[in-house]
C-alpha cells in the first residue's frame, strides 16, 4: 500500500503511528525538528540553502543529513505544515525577528543615502496622523491622473508594487490604467491582485509619498510638456554639416516624430532664412552683425544661394544692398568647406543675437499663421 509519506526506519513503527489521524490534525507530527530542519534546506534550493549550510557545524550537518536520509516522500500539504512550523518556531526564539515601523524605517536608513531615506519618508514619525490624510489625498489626485501617464509611471515599478497602488484606486481607474500596461507586465500585476496580500499601512504612507514625489507633483509643476531641451537640439542640428543633418533628421523622424515638430521650429538653416527670419528683422541682423559678417556671408552664396541672398538684401535699402554687392565682387570665389564654415559661423552668431533677445527668429506654425 503506497502513502503519501514514507518514512525509513530500521524497525516497525507502532501501530498507533498507523492510525487514521482526525481531520485537522497536523500531519508532520511524528517528524523530528531535525528532519523538519533538513526539509527547509531541501526546499530552499542550492542558491538560498548555500550561506545558512556554511554556518552550520559539522556535527549539525551530519544530523541534517542523516535526517534528509529517512525521509521519502511528502507531499505538499505537509511540506506546507513543515514551513509553518518552522516559521512558528522562528518567531517565537529568543532571536526572532522583530518588525514595525521603527524597525523599518532603521532598516531603510541603513540601506539608503539621506537624500533618498527623507524623500521616501519626509515626515517624521509622530505626523502620523497628518501623513494618513495626506496619502488618502493622494489616491484621490492619483485617480485624478492622466491614466495612460500614470500607466507609463507604472511600467517603471514592480509587478508586486503596481498590484498594490492599483488596490488604492477605483476600480474603472484601475481597469483603465492596465489597459495602457504592456502585455508581459499585465500577466504578472494580475497574478498579484488575485492573491490576498494586503500589506501593513506604514507600506501604504511609503508608497503614497512615492507616487506624490516621482509622478503627481513632478508632471503637475509643469502640466504641459516642457520642450525647452528641444531648442538646443534644433541649434545642434543646425550646426553640423548637410548630409550628417539629413541622416539624422530621418532618424528622429522614425523613432521621435512626435517631438520633430518642436525641434523643426527651433531649428534653422541657411536654405531655411527666408522661412525664419521676418522681413522688419533682416535690417536688424545686418546692423548688429556687422558689414564684414554680412559681406562673407553673401560672398558664401554666391554658388546655388542666389535665392537667399537676393531675400537679404532685398529687405534693407537698396543703396546699401547696392554697397553690398560690390563688396562681394571684390571677394575671390570660396571653396565649398570655407562657404561652409562662414555660413555656419553666421548661424552661430544669429543664435547668439536670438538668446540675447536682440531679434526673434523661428518658423511660425500654421495655426499661428492664421
Amino acid at each position: 500500500m503506497s502513502t503519501a509519506f514514507e518514512q525509513k526506519q530500521p524497525a516497525a513503527r507502532p501501530a498507533a503511528t498507523t492510525a487514521v489521524q482526525p481531520a485537522g490534525a497536523s500531519r508532520v507530527l511524528h517528524l523530528t525538528r531535525a528532519q523538519k530542519a533538513a526539509v527547509v534546506i531541501a526546499m530552499l534550493g542550492e542558491a538560498e540553502a548555500r550561506p545558512i549550510v556554511e554556518k552550520l557545524d559539522d556535527y549539525t550537518m551530519s544530523q541534517v543529513a542523516a535526517a534528509l536520509e529517512t525521509i521519502s516522500v511528502l507531499d505538499k500539504q505537509e511540506l506546507a505544515e513543515i514551513a509553518i512550523d518552522f516559521l512558528t518556531e522562528m518567531r517565537a526564539a529568543s532571536g526572532s525577528f522583530a518588525g514595525g515601523q521603527s524597525k523599518a524605517r532603521e532598516i531603510i536608513s541603513n540601506l539608503l543615502d539621506q537624500g533618498r531615506y527623507e524623500q521616501i519618508y519626509g515626515l517624521p514619525v509622530e505626523a502620523d496622523e497628518s501623513a494618513d490624510a495626506g496619502a488618502t489625498d493622494t489616491w484621490s489626485r492619483l485617480e485624478q491622473h492622466d491614466a495612460k501617464q500614470t500607466a507609463v509611471y507604472f511600467q517603471t515599478l514592480t509587478p508586486n508594487i503596481i498590484a498594490v497602488l492599483l488596490r488604492k484606486l477605483d476600480v474603472s481607474v484601475a481597469s483603465e490604467i492596465i489597459s495602457f500596461l504592456d502585455d508581459e507586465l499585465l500577466d504578472p500585476v494580475v497574478g498579484h491582485l488575485v492573491e490576498d496580500e494586503t500589506p501593513d499601512p506604514e507600506i501604504y504612507s511609503v508608497l503614497a509619498h512615492m507616487v506624490e514625489l516621482e509622478l503627481l507633483n513632478n508632471t503637475e509643476a509643469d502640466a504641459e510638456d516642457d520642450t525647452s531641451h528641444l531648442e538646443a537640439v534644433g541649434e545642434i542640428l543646425s550646426l553640423i554639416p548637410g548630409d550628417k543633418r539629413d541622416r539624422v533628421i530621418a532618424f528622429l523622424n522614425s523613432a521621435h516624430e512626435s517631438k520633430m515638430r518642436s525641434i523643426e521650429r527651433v531649428m534653422f538653416t541657411i536654405d531655411s532664412l527666408p522661412e525664419i527670419l521676418p522681413r522688419n528683422v533682416v535690417p536688424v541682423v545686418f546692423r548688429e552683425l556687422g558689414e564684414e559678417t554680412m559681406t562673407q556671408l553673401l560672398a558664401s552664396l554666391r554658388n546655388g544661394g542666389s535665392a537667399i541672398s537676393d531675400y537679404l538684401l532685398g529687405n534693407i535699402s537698396s543703396r546699401l544692398a547696392d554697397q553690398y554687392r560690390l563688396q562681394v565682387e571684390d571677394i575671390a570665389q570660396m571653396s565649398a568647406d570655407k562657404a561652409e564654415k562662414v555660413q555656419r559661423q553666421f548661424l552661430m552668431s544669429l543664435m547668439t543675437l536670438k538668446r540675447q533677445g536682440g531679434i526673434s527668429i523661428g518658423k511660425v506654425d500654421d495655426a499661428e499663421a492664421v
